[in-house]
């Protein structure tokens, strides 16, 4: 079960900012001096994965599609977890959202949870043998990473009528005019990272591409539960 990505840039941007850089540097050296807590900290019963959130209804998940992505593997490893809305990348050790801690307080991101999967949940992994499957199943992955991430990041930053949720969805964290420069790189990140694939955004194209990607997952899905595998996550 494969859940690689592509290079986030529009996040990279975010994480790399110089101003962001400077902030997490300067909450570094604090607090100046530690007291011993007059309460403990209760235990946690379970995982906890801090999150972009609450998405666009207002439900569990989260609005982020990185976030989302986890909070998917997460339920099909069967792992028992919680969210929580944190909103601000910089608690994370990567500098991005999101976070998993487990209830030894281990802090998992990125390909840690997958390793952290792999050692825990292997009966819920599913590992293709076939190698017709494999190369079929390197080909949508690749189909959703350009096609599908494509039409995703246009209607997310170039969109009028999202654009502007989208902004307030990822900036509401920061102040002004904080929020706004950070938002504007982001949105420049998002547009390059299109234009890696392509010579201009035609807004039609890149709908009209989706369309045909989505469609071909269809028909190769048809009636079945899943792809390529009668039992596990594939």
């Amino acid at each position: 079960m494969s859940v690689s990505s592509p290079n986030q840039t529009w996040r990279d941007s975010l994480n790399d900012n110089p101003i962001l850089q400077n902030v997490r540097k300067f909450l570094s050296y604090f607090p100046l001096k530690l007291n011993k807590p007059l309460y403990k900290s209760r235990d946690l019963l379970c995982s906890r994965l801090y999150i972009w959130g609450p998405d666009w209804k207002n439900q569990e998940i989260s609005f982020d599609q990185e976030c989302l992505k986890w909070q998917t593997y997460l339920k099909f490893i069967g792992e028992d977890f919680e969210v929580k809305y944190s909103n601000e990348p910089l608690m994370s050790p990567s500098g991005k959202l999101p976070v998993l801690i487990l209830p030894t307080g281990e802090v998992l991101v990125d390909e840690k949870i997958v390793d952290y999967a792999k050692e825990n949940k292997s009966n819920k992994l599913g590992e293709l043998t076939n190698q017709e499957h494999q190369a079929d199943s390197e080909a949508f992955i690749a189909l959703a990473d350009t096609k599908l991430r494509h039409v995703l990041l246009y209607t997310l930053w170039c969109e009028p009528e999202y654009e502007s949720i989208t902004w307030g969805k990822y900036g509401k964290s920061y102040a002004k005019p904080l929020n706004r420069l950070l938002m504007y790189q982001a949105k420049n990140a998002a547009i390059k990272e299109m234009l890696t694939r392509r010579p201009i955004l035609n807004r039609e194209e890149i709908y009209q591409e989706a369309a045909d990607a989505l469609k071909a997952f269809s028909v190769a899905l048809a009636d079945k539960n899943y792809f390529f595998d009668e039992r596990f996550y594939t």
